[in-house]
């Protein structure tokens, strides 16, 4: 399999690692949170995604992906698009606009989950940006699920680029709160999506969903959609569909991101190619 190694060499890096963790050596998820995530856009279409990192064989190595909803990638046409790093200068943060390859010749370089709207490529981070993916062993996993350490009431924190709105003109994400919002998770297998509460955006899917209240780093699944209340009004003079938003992100579990990053390294995806 053609593997694609990420290497932590950047002082900039460790100094992200070190913001991400607190005095008692614990993973603070809002740093985490914040420092995985990038925008991913071109022509107009803006989505939210994150960066895992794989172990890749027993030598140390790892590799990069590129996580989002498959719609995010979908719905950005050509065979380019922008992500969005940061970079630390002497005067302060910089955005590192990044053209990444997603298609070669139409063909998706990401891999889709067959039934859910989660998707993952192979990529490239540049020398230089602060970046800080989330570890593999941070995806929940089924245990999570089953085991009650992600359950209804939990506070999650999203990163996220809501109506492609940044931080700061250096690019960082927006970082939310809410609450997981259904009952009963468990189990798993039975699950296919579960609802977060928190003030849900078009631009937010594909960002991370990241348990708050637990002894260890946690990743709960991927933000794919919004629910929304529909109303159709007529009157004698006019005719008109109105979309509320409850407030409410539709999830897809962990797990199922697991299952893609699993098919993703049994298909071997050509390397990606800035």
């Amino acid at each position: 399999m053609r593997s694609l190694f990420f290497q932590a060499t950047s002082i900039l890096t460790m100094v992200s690692s070190i913001a991400a963790v607190n005095v008692a050596g614990e993973i603070n998820p809002s740093f985490q949170a914040m420092n995985a995530t990038v925008r991913m856009h071109n022509d107009g279409r803006s989505g939210t995604a994150f960066l895992v990192n794989v172990p890749m064989g027993s030598g140390g190595e790892v590799s990069t992906l590129l996580v989002s909803a498959a719609h995010a990638f979908e719905g950005i046409k050509g065979e380019q698009a922008t992500i969005v790093f940061r970079t630390s200068t002497d005067t302060g943060w910089e955005r590192r606009d990044t053209s990444v390859r997603i298609r070669e010749s139409e063909k998706p370089l990401w891999v889709r989950h067959p039934k859910a709207d989660v998707a993952v490529m192979s990529c490239v981070v540049p020398d230089g940006v602060d970046c800080l993916p989330f570890p593999l062993d941070g995806i929940a996993t089924a245990d999570d699920f089953n085991g009650h350490q992600i359950s209804v009431g939990r506070r999650v924190r999203v990163a996220c680029f809501p109506a492609q709105t940044e931080s700061n003109s250096a690019g960082w994400p927006v970082l939310r709160t809410g609450f997981v919002a259904s009952h009963p998770l468990a189990p798993v297998a039975a699950l296919e999506q579960f609802f977060v509460d928190y003030g849900h955006f078009g631009g937010d899917s594909g960002a991370a969903i990241v348990v708050d209240d637990v002894d260890r780093l946690l990743v709960a699944g991927v933000v794919v959609a919004m629910q929304r209340q529909t109303d159709r009004v007529t009157s004698p003079f006019e005719e008109k569909t109105i979309h509320t938003p409850l407030g409410l992100a539709i999830v897809i579990p962990a797990p199922v991101l697991r299952e893609t990053i699993e098919k993703w390294s049994k298909s071997a995806p050509p390397r990606n190619q800035n």
